[in-house]
């Protein structure tokens, strides 16, 4: 399959992307950064809570990949790769950070719970970023109700005041698209793609779907 050149517009399916993208394409690296960089901005953030920093660390991380290019053999990999590339520069700011703060003693310490809260953002974050697509496929009302409690931290009563409903209208929609959600395999299907953390992926999944 011929991919077009870097200054050509990219069509087709996700094959022919990633060949336009390995090839230098603006379009097809920016489809992949149009896609990646919330997800990513938002696990760093939760990690080292400094925007600032989260928004410099993912700008590199995408430096990077366009460098890298050549070697990627599929979106998946692009996104493996990315979050290892976050990953990597998240511990070493806050061990930077540590070092500043902290004795030698104490470092060996913070580092394993610097690990331990890595794993449990990147889980988080890539399990909410499968949840937003199946609540994307949900009728507009049961959307907007899921995107209030997940995305904004809104309670019955705030939502019900938002959208002009009564709290057991909301109630009523929300049960039915968690209902959708996890007859959607969501859970099943993440979390047999291997991801470390199994505990932790249960854990967070079934507190998210409750």
């Amino acid at each position: 399959m011929q991919a077009p050149k870097p200054g050509q517009p990219v069509r087709g399916n996700e094959e022919a992307i990633i060949i336009s993208f390995r090839e230098g394409n603006k379009e097809a690296f920016r489809m992949v950064y149009d896609q990646m960089v919330r997800p990513l901005t938002y696990f760093v953030e939760n990690i080292i809570h400094s925007q600032t920093d989260s928004e410099d660390i993912v700008a590199n991380a995408f430096y990077k990949l366009f460098h890298a290019r050549a070697g990627m053999k599929s979106f998946e990999h692009i996104k493996r790769w990315l979050y290892v590339i976050v990953r990597n520069e998240a511990i070493d700011f806050l061990r930077l950070k540590n070092r500043q703060r902290e004795s030698q003693h104490d470092l060996s310490y913070l580092e394993t719970g610097i690990e331990e809260h890595v794993e449990t953002e990147r889980v988080r974050t890539i399990l909410l970023q499968d949840i937003h697509k199946e609540i994307e496929k949900l009728p507009r009302q049961r959307k907007t109700i899921l995107r209030l409690y997940f995305f904004e931290q809104k309670n019955t009563s705030e939502i019900a005041q938002i959208m002009q409903l009564s709290p057991q209208t909301v109630l009523n929609h929300k049960t039915k698209a968690l209902d959708a959600l996890r007859k959607s395999g969501l859970k099943v299907k993440w979390l047999m793609e291997g991801v470390p953390g199994f505990a932790i992926a249960i854990a967070a999944a079934f507190y998210l779907l409750k």
